[in-house]
This record gives C-alpha cells, sequence and structure tokens, in this order.
C-alpha cells in the first residue's frame, strides 16, 4: 500500500498502525493518522502546536471519548474514510505537479472530507477548522513555486533594506490596490535596481507595513524559461500556464512577479501555440491575477508597445537611475553586509570614492548595480592580497622554531626548557587566532583604481602611467624632425582629465602625423577611422548604427566598442576627405563627450583620446605677420574651434631627410644625395623618400 509514498508518509503510516494497537482498536482510522503527524516534527504539528494541540493532549481526549477494546487485534485494516483521505491526498498532490505526496496533502484531504473522529475531537478542543483550512489551502496553492517559480517572501532576506525608492514602492502598492488595471510594469535600465524594488516589497509585506489588503499576499517570482521548457508538444505549455494562473486566481493574496516581462510576448507561441501574452490578457483585463512585471524601456518598445492590447493592461512605473547622492546612501545601507562577508572595514571616504570613480569611469552600466559590483570586486581584491600576510607568515615561522626547540629539549630530557617553549607556542597560536579573528583589511583609493583598471583599461596606477614614458621615447626616437610638434603632444596627454581628450595634427603628407597617433596608440584601444570610406552621407551608419527601419539595423557599429573599451584612441585619418553629415557627428562628441546610436543609448567618449590628421597647410599671411591657421576651406570653424589642441608638423627639411635615411640605412653619401635630388619630399615627406630608395635597390639588383 506504501509503494505509492515517500519514506517520510510510509513512516506516518506505520507509526498510526503502531498507535491503533497500542489503544487496541479495531480499524486505523484519521484519529491515528492525526497522532502519528502529532507524533513527528512536521509543518502541520508545528501549525497545530499554535492551537494548544499536541500528541499528549489530543491521544488523551481520544481515549476519553473512543475509549479502547480489551485485546488489541492483529490485523490493519483502514477505515473507508481514512482510504478516502490517502486517494485524495494522491490526486492533490498530481494536481500540484508533486509527485511524492507529502504531510500537508494529507491534512488537507483530511480537512476537506469533513468528517470523522479526527475533525470531531479537533472542534471539541475549539480548533477553527475554516481558519486552518485556508491556510493550508493558501500554502498548498504556493506549491507552484516548487515547479516553476520562486516564493520571494521565503528567500529574501530580512536583513537588508532598499533605500531611496520610496515613490516608487508606493506607487507599486497604489496600483496593487486599484479594482482593474492592478498590473505595475516597473520599467528602467538594466542595474537601476527593479528586482531590488520588488524585493523591497516583499520585506514590508513580511513587516505588515503595507495596507490590510496586502499584508497577507505572497509574491511568486515565475520563471518563463522553467514554463517554456519540456513543452515541446502543441498545447502542453498553455496546460501547464493555465494551470498555475488558475491557482493564482483561487487566492487574492498570490501576486505573480514576471522579471524580463517582454520574453513572455511571444513565449511558448512555437508553431501555432498561443503564446503567454494571449493566455494571461483575458485575467489581466478582468483584475482577478495580479502581475509585477520589470523590463528595460528598449525591450519594452521593442516587445510590448507592439500590443496595445497587453501593454494597456499593465500601468508603468518608470525606475531612473539614482542620482550619485542616493547612490552613495544604497551603498552606506549595505555596507555592513559586504564588510561582515568580506571581514573588511569598509569607511565613509571609501563609499564615497567608489561611487564617484564608478561614475566617472564606468559607462556601460547604470548605478546602482556598478558601483556595488565595483566595492565587491574591490573587496575581493584586498582579500587576495591580504595586509596581514607578511604579519602571519612571521609569526608562522616563528612558532614552525619554537615547536622544533620543545620537540629537542624533550628528546635531551630538558623538561624545563621544553615547557618555556611550550608557554611560548601556547602564546602565538594564541597571537594567531586573535589576529585572523580582528584584524581586518581596509581599502584603500589605490585598491580602487586597480579594479576600475582592470575593467576599462583607464590607466589610474602610477604602473600605467609609467607607459606613457616608453611611449614619448618611442616618438623621440622614431619622429623625426617633429620635436615641437612631440613636446607639444605630451605635455598635452599629460594633463590629468577623463574629458574627452582631442587633437588635430596637420601638414603635408608623409611627415608623421599617422605614424604619431599609431604610436601614442599603442596605450589605448586603437579605433582607426579613413575619411576616404566616410565620404558619402549614409556612411554614417557605419559610426553609429543604422536607424530603424533599414538594412544593418541590429547589426554590430565601429562605436559600440567604446563602451566595452573606453579608453580608446580614435584615429580620424586624412579629416579633410569626410562627408560634412559624418563631421557633424564629431561636432557633439568633442563637444559633450557624449553621441547617442541608432538605439537610442548614450555612447561615452569621456575616457577617449580623438586624434584627426589632415594634409592641411598653415597659409602664411602678406607681408612679415606670423603663420596663420585658415582652414575654412577644409573644415567648418564649429569643428576646429572644438579641438583642443591644433599641432602643426612642420615639412621636413633636406637635413631630416638626411638624418632618416641615415638612421634606417647604411647608404654612401651619394647615394643619399640622389635619393634626396629624385624625390619631391618637401610635398609627400618621407613615403616618396621610400619610393626613391625602393626604386634604387630595384636598379641595382637588375
Amino acid at each position: 500500500m506504501f509503494e505509492n509514498f515517500g519514506l517520510e508518509i510510509s513512516k506516518l503510516f506505520k507509526t498510526a498502525e503502531l498507535i491503533r494497537y497500542d489503544l487496541r482498536h479495531p480499524y486505523v482510522g484519521s484519529e491515528h493518522l492525526l497522532l502519528a503527524i502529532l507524533k513527528s516534527d512536521n509543518e502541520v504539528s508545528k501549525e497545530l502546536k499554535k492551537y494548544n494541540i499536541n500528541y499528549t493532549n489530543f491521544k488523551k481526549e481520544l481515549v476519553k471519548i473512543v475509549g479502547s477494546a480489551s485485546v488489541a487485534s492483529e490485523l490493519n485494516l483502514y477505515t473507508p474514510l481514512l482510504k478516502r483521505i490517502i486517494e485524495n491526498s494522491i490526486y492533490d498532490a498530481k494536481e500540484d505537479n508533486n509527485d511524492v505526496v507529502t504531510v500537508r496533502h494529507l491534512f488537507i484531504s483530511m480537512l476537506e472530507e469533513g468528517e470523522g473522529i479526527a475533525l470531531r475531537i479537533l472542534l471539541l478542543m475549539n480548533v477553527d477548522l475554516e481558519q486552518i483550512y485556508n491556510l493550508f489551502k493558501k500554502s498548498r496553492i504556493n506549491e507552484i513555486k516548487f515547479e516553476h517559480g520562486i516564493l520571494m517572501n521565503d528567500i529574501v532576506s530580512d536583513d537588508e533594506k532598499v533605500v531611496c525608492r520610496d515613490d516608487e514602492i508606493n506607487k507599486i502598492i497604489e496600483t496593487l490596490l486599484r479594482h482593474k488595471k492592478n498590473n505595475p510594469l516597473l520599467i528602467g535600465k538594466a542595474g537601476v535596481g527593479k528586482t531590488a524594488i520588488v524585493e523591497e516589497l516583499v520585506r514590508r509585506i513580511k513587516r505588515k507595513e503595507v495596507p490590510a489588503k496586502l499584508e497577507n499576499s505572497q509574491i511568486i517570482m515565475l520563471e518563463m524559461g522553467n514554463l517554456v521548457s519540456g513543452t515541446k508538444y502543441r498545447g502542453e505549455f498553455e496546460e501547464k500556464l493555465t494551470k498555475i494562473i488558475d491557482k493564482a486566481t483561487e487566492n487574492s493574496n498570490i501576486i505573480l512577479f514576471i522579471d524580463e516581462i517582454h520574453s513572455m510576448v511571444n513565449a511558448g507561441a512555437a508553431d501555432g501555440a498561443v503564446s503567454a501574452a494571449d493566455i494571461l490578457k483575458p485575467y489581466l483585463a478582468r483584475g482577478n491575477l495580479k502581475v509585477i512585471g520589470a523590463t528595460t524601456l528598449n525591450e519594452y518598445n521593442k516587445y510590448f508597445l507592439k500590443d496595445k492590447a497587453l501593454s494597456r493592461r499593465f500601468e508603468k512605473i518608470m525606475i531612473n537611475e539614482p542620482s550619485i547622492e542616493e547612490t552613495k546612501q544604497i551603498l552606506l545601507n549595505v555596507k555592513k553586509e559586504y564588510e561582515k562577508y568580506h571581514n573588511i572595514k569598509i569607511t565613509a571616504k571609501n563609499i564615497e570614492d567608489i561611487v564617484k570613480y564608478s561614475e566617472m569611469y564606468i559607462h556601460d552600466k547604470c548605478n546602482p548595480d556598478k558601483s556595488i559590483e565595483l566595492l565587491d570586486s574591490i573587496c575581493a581584491k584586498v582579500n587576495l592580497n591580504e595586509k596581514n600576510t607578511l604579519y602571519l607568515n612571521d609569526n608562522l615561522n616563528r612558532l614552525n622554531k619554537i615547536i622544533e626547540n620543545k620537540n629537542k629539549f624533550i628528546k635531551n630530557n630538558e623538561f624545563d626548557k621544553a615547557i618555556e617553549c611550550k608557554t611560548i607556542e601556547n602564546s602565538i597560536k594564541k597571537e594567531l587566532n586573535v589576529e585572523n579573528k580582528n584584524v581586518k583589511n581596509t581599502i584603500t583609493k589605490e585598491d580602487i583604481f586597480k579594479v576600475i583598471e582592470e575593467k576599462t583599461s583607464i590607466p589610474l596606477t602610477k604602473n600605467k602611467r609609467n607607459l606613457y614614458k616608453d611611449t614619448f621615447n618611442e616618438l623621440e626616437n622614431n619622429i623625426i624632425g617633429q620635436k615641437e610638434a612631440i613636446n607639444k603632444i605630451k605635455n598635452f596627454i599629460s594633463s590629468d582629465s577623463n574629458k574627452v581628450k582631442s587633437m588635430l595634427f596637420i601638414g603635408t603628407s608623409g611627415i608623421g602625423k599617422t605614424q604619431t597617433a599609431k604610436i601614442l596608440g599603442k596605450n589605448y584601444n586603437l579605433v582607426k577611422l579613413d575619411m576616404s570610406e566616410y565620404c558619402s552621407e549614409n556612411s554614417i551608419n557605419k559610426l553609429i548604427g543604422a536607424p530603424s527601419g533599414y538594412v544593418g539595423y541590429d547589426d554590430t557599429y565601429i562605436f559600440e566598442i567604446i563602451r566595452e573599451k573606453p579608453h580608446s584612441l580614435i584615429l580620424i585619418d586624412e579629416i579633410e576627405k569626410a562627408n560634412p553629415k559624418v563631421l557633424n557627428l564629431f561636432l557633439n562628441i568633442l563637444d559633450e563627450g557624449k553621441v547617442r546610436d541608432s538605439h537610442n543609448e548614450v555612447i561615452d567618449f569621456n575616457n577617449c583620446l580623438i586624434i584627426a590628421t589632415g594634409n592641411i597647410l598653415a597659409e602664411k599671411t602678406l607681408g612679415f605677420g606670423d603663420r596663420k591657421n585658415n582652414f575654412d576651406k577644409y573644415l567648418s570653424k564649429e569643428l576646429i574651434s572644438r579641438f583642443n589642441e591644433i599641432i602643426e608638423f612642420k615639412t621636413l627639411t633636406k637635413e631630416d631627410i638626411i638624418c632618416y635615411i641615415k638612421k634606417k640605412y647604411n647608404f654612401k653619401p651619394e647615394k643619399i644625395e640622389r635619393i634626396i635630388e629624385k624625390s619631391d619630399y618637401k610635398r609627400y615627406g618621407l613615403r616618396d623618400i621610400e619610393n626613391c630608395i625602393r626604386e634604387e635597390n630595384c636598379k641595382q639588383l637588375i
């Protein structure tokens, strides 16, 4: 009989049979099963204890009412009522997608029968059967969490608290209290804390800090992936979702939470099946099913707005990124949790620096997520390089030497000295234990910079900044005749700023403008843009993506890499060849350091270096005036004024060319002179020199 039950329930039946035998009753009935339940430790016995019902007083009441026979029967016969209770419990378990019958299933089945000695005794003992039935019925409905979701009331920690989100939480509560259209939809960027807000709502429900109608609410987080998985035949998904909805609508206290709710728009709609959204719409319209959704603005516009019938059933609640001050408050609130976990002392100054520098250097994520993630990473980094490691190692070495000496003294029967060593050994061990427990690592600004540097490649620590010295040396050794220009570049790059830096290199062809940018690019992620490829209007789509409705809208684009690698050098080569529409794009980048892509997402250039090169000469004024930057016929005044520095690369002299050839080639003076005479270096620079050298070498081979 026990083959369809787990070990716990099988033991329960055996206990009921033994109780029946001890009481010398002829049949095993519901009263014996309830006694067995009360004898073991389970959720039903715990709940009945609140009504002052336990094994002892229930057994005493049973004997008082039923009595007992003089001789016990050896046969264990079950009453028809108990058989029905067992059969119904099996059916209830299957209905809940549970293969194993639980104690709760048996007790609910017993209550649903509405008769039997067990229930009569409970009534005599002043137990409110209706109240206790509603309690366990609600618990049974909540068993859907084990199969397809998670009951957040059970998993959300009471110790945590979300701050600075009172307005948003009050809007959610207000929406849930409505008679119709009582489904809040949280819309905000990834990482702004949408799920955290729902978790805080759960805490307020548990603390009874919500209106009376929501005090007993149970929030179940549904996972759409689990619902769809395993439903390969048509109708299986609809059946599974409908069963969950039916159970949720049976109890007005059930609230479903669907994170990434946009995924349900087409979920389960393969091969002509009905989607999850279509199944939910009628229930959402009637107001007898409460759903909290969360999604991003882009996903909402992409999926929800197309389905007007679905979007109007939700009340939009915008979740904006918290301000810098609010983010500080959030981090101060979670500080103790991270201090306890990492055994690290986190100061208010640490929090201030973490928020400040995460906002300054990390642009591909939102607060508070990016600041909390940075705090966690820094704590892990500090633990990896513990400050007290050397101190502990010294004490361990001392301890090993003391133990070694103690053992020698024992071998030599010098017990007095051995006792002295043992005393020192105990003292060091005690010191080590105290040190391990009490000494907490601290966070320095250098630790913060190291982690940000690893995440973004932006040089913030001294070691990384020293790499620029090698780059400047390489420039001086490889770029001929441009000492003044290199000094200007050196002074400009050395200035400490996270704002977008920009330089315009001008001069004739072949004098080292592009080569200088490439050498500087060794310390950056180099993004080279040849403007001869951007001479048409629609070539702007290569940079920021194609607009909606055009081919290539969802494809990748060049400036997308700036989000992942903010420390980039963007080389705009031969800028004068670009289309004016492309150049207009750089106006905002050079001024504000930001631009929006085709998806309306901001791309931040504030840690980039932008270098534009142009084969543009500074023209001489009439008379004895200085050279004048007259670029109107090449670039607009608005664009030129936005470059931080305009650096002129001078035309190479004959001495510069001789120096270059001698440095690179072992040629005789007459050959050098011949090459110079043949070349047009004043116009084409070193490129023409290299062409002449190749021609000379070819003639010699012939």
